[in-house]
């Protein structure tokens, strides 16, 4: 996200700011009970002179709204950063905001990632998908999977409050735990959730891709990227090589 924003000469100051936090440190031998970098207090006290404010996720509507009515500075909501549309729709604000072009870096993986979309059609089209996840995630992994094609048969999540649910393409979304998932996902190709679901997949007998948090039974997922268009991309092909390392034979019928 970072690295966007400034391809487009602009200062982002994001909050929270876990960049720093999640890997690359190494304690000095002091319990530390709270984490290491993020956003300085000053640069919190300093948001409100920001020229635009960009929310991500429907669960920070409300803190935009409230700096908006605090500090008068305006703000964009994207539910979502994951797949073609709505990226281009990020890096159009990006480009009205600092009055340049996109940068032909930018413009590139845009083009990986229309690539990528052809090549995973092929292997994504006609299959069951099954998703226990937070609301805000269980909403960009749903419109994702339907991009490319597959059918969302199982959707659990943590609450029933958060107004993205009604946007996501499903006609039942479960409010309940990775029990209830098991039980709706008997006809699925894949699961999605965290580490936990492990069991699930077991015992059904399909293939689990780990999002969410915790993933505490593979390494690297801090730096496992679903954004942006090199994300989206990098996702096409961790869905589509799961599909083939499991045998799940492309679904398409064309010539």
């Amino acid at each position: 996200m970072r690295d966007i924003v400034e391809s487009f000469g602009l200062e982002p100051i994001i909050l929270p700011d876990l960049s720093g936090s999640l890997d690359g440190i190494v304690p000095d031998g002091r319990w530390v009970p709270t984490t290491y970098g993020g956003i300085s207090v000053e640069e919190i006290r300093e948001l409100g002179t920001a020229a635009q404010c960009i929310a991500i996720g429907e669960h920070m509507r409300g803190p935009a709204e409230e700096m908006k009515t605090l500090t008068g500075v305006p703000y964009v909501l994207f539910q979502s950063l994951t797949g073609l549309n709505a990226v281009d729709r990020f890096v159009s604000l990006l480009s009205s905001i600092s009055g340049r072009p996109a940068p032909a870096k930018v413009r590139r993986r845009s083009a990986q990632l229309r690539d990528a979309l052809l090549d995973g059609h092929f292997h994504s089209a006609g299959k069951k998908i099954a998703i226990a996840a937070e609301p805000d995630q269980l909403y960009q992994l749903a419109t994702f999977f339907i991009c490319l094609g597959a059918e969302i048969v199982a959707a659990v999540t943590t609450k029933g409050a958060s107004k993205i649910l009604h946007k996501v393409p499903v006609e039942i979304i479960q409010v309940g735990d990775l029990g209830d998932l098991e039980s709706l996902a008997t006809h699925a190709d894949l699961l999605l959730t965290h580490s936990n679901g492990h069991h699930a997949s077991a015992r059904l007998g399909t293939p689990l891709m780990r999002v969410g948090f915790p993933v505490f039974d593979q390494l690297g997922s801090q730096h496992k990227l679903t954004i942006l268009y090199h994300g989206t991309r990098d996702l096409i092909f961790e869905v589509s090589n799961i599909f083939q390392s499991h045998s799940l034979a492309p679904t398409h019928r064309g010539t």
